[in-house]
């Protein structure tokens, strides 16, 4: 055993100064992975590592969120907001988390309030609550000093607030990638389309409700403030003030969300700079070419803000 840990020893000893170096900021990664709790604040904004904590907008509870940065000073930031109940860990997540990495970006995804780690009741959980934590994250953790190249990737409901925060903080979205993006599916699907026993016992608080084989928590709550605040499809057409570059991504076979949802999305974007691609996929688009179509959205998008960044003579 002595002579091969000899060898080892040897070995690292001998091996490249870049390699040490990579080791290095890989232990020292490790280290922020393995230490709880690690609260962020903007100072400390490019900590990278799981389960990191971040005070709600209100104070009140806890933002548990991934993240990592590259060594750049001005890297573009891919922030990921997950489909409806969904926990931040996830097939499409953990693609773009490694995509990201390979290309020096930063990648941030969190749990929204009362999913996953994340603190808070999911009966008092609201599309408000949820857009203004983003925002938070946002300001914060996703390059707070420049949200020029900032691509919000938003699965399901995450698209729906990928639009929200783009029309009210237009400042900090660069770029949005809607996959099977959902907006006012409380009004649109689940009202329409549920028995009237599941709608009285969501209004009576929160029901259980299965859509497309998949259990989602649906309070009066989320209902109430969806249609109070953020419809976006609703009444006669109107322009949804979004300028940024919209990708929005949808699958033919999505058993939860009609794929004209993005069709009629796009139509009301004020942005010429949108595009819808249809694949045959299901809601969750999280196959193979799936994640390859995602990865080329965002690609598009940065591309498109490099662009607008050259004519702009203001943006340095």
């Amino acid at each position: 055993v002595r002579p091969v840990a000899s060898l080892a020893c040897a070995a690292a000893a001998l091996a490249p100064a870049t390699s040490r170096n990579r080791r290095g900021r890989a232990a020292r990664r490790r280290t922020v992975l393995a230490s709880a709790p690690v609260v962020v604040d903007k100072a400390t904004w490019k900590t990278s590592g799981r389960n990191l904590q971040l005070k709600s907008a209100d104070g009140k509870d806890t933002i548990i969120f991934d993240a990592e940065h590259p060594d750049a000073s001005d890297p573009a930031a891919v922030v990921f907001l997950p489909s409806l109940a969904l926990p931040k860990v996830n097939a499409m997540s953990s693609s773009l988390r490694t995509w990201c990495r390979k290309n020096d970006y930063s990648f941030v995804v969190a749990d929204y309030h009362g999913v996953g780690r994340s603190t808070g009741d999911v009966a008092q959980a609201t599309l408000s609550k949820w857009m203004d934590d983003t925002v938070t994250l946002l300001k914060t953790v996703a390059s707070p000093d420049d949200h020029r190249r900032v691509v919000l990737v938003g699965a399901g409901v995450g698209g729906w607030l990928a639009c929200r925060i783009a029309m009210d903080h237009p400042h900090l979205v660069g770029g949005i990638v809607g996959l099977a993006a959902d907006p006012d599916f409380t009004e649109e699907l689940l009202l329409k389309r549920l028995p009237a026993d599941v709608i009285e016992r969501i209004m009576d608080g929160m029901e259980q409700v299965e859509w497309g084989g998949t259990k989602y928590p649906i309070s009066r709550a989320l209902i109430e403030d969806a249609r109070e605040k953020h419809l976006l499809l609703d009444g006669a057409e109107r322009t949804l003030d979004i300028q940024c570059p919209v990708r929005l991504l949808h699958g033919l076979l999505d058993e939860e969300v009609p794929f004209n949802t993005a069709v009629r999305l796009a139509n009301r974007i004020k942005t010429e700079d949108v595009t819808v691609s249809l694949s045959k996929s299901g809601h969750y688009m999280d196959d193979i070419d799936d994640f390859k179509r995602t990865r080329l959205a965002i690609q598009d998008c940065l591309e498109s803000i490099f662009v607008v960044d050259l004519r702009n003579p203001g943006s340095g």
